[in-house]
């Protein structure tokens, strides 16, 4: 019975994660990558709500320290016994000018991972502060928790000035309905999608390729950019 739930679960799992924003239809005939453009997309959206949010003041502080940022705009908590949780999203590099990388495809699931009661779906943002966290992230993927120390982003920061060396590996930003909600991420897997990445691209391009090394370009991913850019205030 417990071998049986535990499929049951990962099957139901899967099921959420292919359908967080439809399958490749309604519009997906004509333009094969409708649904990871999707994904940035509403990327984008995640995070300029976050950053006009007053809930969510400090994340202009991370993002102009960042290395990097992952943006899931939907991760969804299966139910069951066992339960999971996960979801799809793109991450990005971020320069010493304060530019941003195209976006690759990851995702993040793990059964040990879990949102506060009560909630189903939240939008995270996880923000890389340097670059060994980032790089096996990118390169190897990354266990939260016991490969790299992860914290929510109302911890740890109380002004605009910061130093990189006070800074954990990861910091988190989930929102849900415009509440910055708990969550817990320990044990959380980042792991890339390289199926996704290939179909946006239109070939095969390894992640570091995309968002360090700038081999793959994508203009419909400028509005996500964008919205990531923290530009100095005007005084």
């Amino acid at each position: 019975m417990r071998k049986f739930l535990l499929a049951a679960s990962a099957l139901l799992l899967l099921g959420l994660l292919a359908g967080c924003y439809g399958a490749h239809g309604a519009g997906g005939e004509t333009n094969p990558a409708y649904y990871e453009q999707g994904l940035v997309d509403k990327s984008a959206a995640v995070v300029r709500g976050m950053r006009s949010d007053p809930a969510f003041r400090q994340i202009d502080v991370y993002l102009k320290n960042a290395r990097g940022v992952l943006i899931l705009p939907s991760v969804i908590k299966a139910g069951l016994i066992y339960g999971g949780q996960g979801g799809n999203g793109v991450l990005l590099a971020r320069e010493a000018s304060g530019d941003w990388s195209s976006p690759a495809f990851y995702t993040l699931g793990g059964g040990s991972i879990g949102l506060q009661i009560g909630v189903q779906e939240a939008a995270i943002v996880l923000v890389f502060m340097n670059d060994k966290a980032f790089k096996s992230a990118l390169d190897t993927g990354l266990t939260l928790g016991a490969d790299a120390t992860v914290a929510a982003g109302t911890e740890g920061l109380t002004g605009e000035v910061a130093s990189t060396h006070v800074f954990k590996d990861v910091y988190y930003f989930a929102d849900v309905g415009g509440l910055f909600a708990g969550v817990a991420l320990e044990g959380g897997v980042i792991h890339v999608r390289e199926g996704l990445n290939k179909t946006y691209y239109g070939q095969t391009f390894t992640p570091r390729q995309i968002v360090l090394e700038r081999k793959a370009e994508a203009p419909a991913a400028q509005p996500l950019k964008d919205a990531l850019t923290v530009r100095p205030k005007a005084k």
